[in-house]
């Protein structure tokens, strides 16, 4: 099923085009597993009590939202007298991901920079649509065996990144339907980091 063709096929302006795209992430809002991100929720928790680091990572658009989500959920929530939340994204070091991909391949990415930086019990949040691409499930595979906690969010029907990982957050979409399926990415990051910033007791305006 290709959805956004059909939708760009049955619509007769952009602004038609626009308001299938929106209905379609109301549905995609309405049915997506709230549970897995409460889940999601507690061991970001955990990990941030118990002083361990959480890595993200994803390609593409995916790795620009694993960014913006340590930005988000890292130093945007610290509160006096309370531990902060410890992360890194793994694509924001250009250097190593660029001499990496050159000198190792670009399937090594992401596994041999949590073989310098992970400790046991840290956690690894992997970002990917299809749920298959082979640099990030060496990074989760790297982690499962050496003590990390694992969470996936995936589109399509997940992939083996829904197979292997912890904590697996589905957005079931198209084949088409990265746009939709990254835009879902965002929302859980800022479902996790609005409610853990207010927990901590923070609000979330100026």
């Amino acid at each position: 099923m290709h959805q956004l063709r059909e939708y760009f096929d049955g619509s007769a302006t952009g602004t038609d085009y626009a308001a299938q795209y929106a209905k379609r992430m109301a549905t995609i809002l309405d049915n997506f597993d709230t549970e897995a991100i409460g889940r999601t929720i507690e061991v970001l928790e955990t990990a941030c009590a118990n002083d361990r680091t959480i890595f993200t990572l994803g390609n593409g658009g995916s790795s620009a939202i694993a960014s913006t989500f340590v930005n988000d959920l890292g130093p945007n929530t610290i509160v006096s007298g309370l531990p902060p939340f410890r992360m890194m994204s793994l694509t924001d070091n250009v250097d190593s991901v660029t001499s990496l991909a050159n000198d190792s391949g670009y399937e090594y990415i992401f596994e041999y920079q949590l073989r310098a930086l992970m400790r046991p019990g840290d956690v690894v949040v992997a970002m990917s649509v299809s749920g298959n691409s082979p640099n990030i499930l060496r990074g989760v595979e790297y982690a499962n065996n050496n003590d990390g906690t694992t969470i996936g969010w995936t589109g399509f029907a997940g992939g083996r990144l829904g197979e292997i990982c912890d904590v697996h957050v589905n957005i079931p979409t198209a084949l088409d339907e990265y746009g939709p399926a990254e835009d879902m990415f965002s929302i859980l990051g800022h479902m996790c980091a609005t409610y853990l910033t207010m927990k901590r007791g923070r609000n979330l305006h100026h």
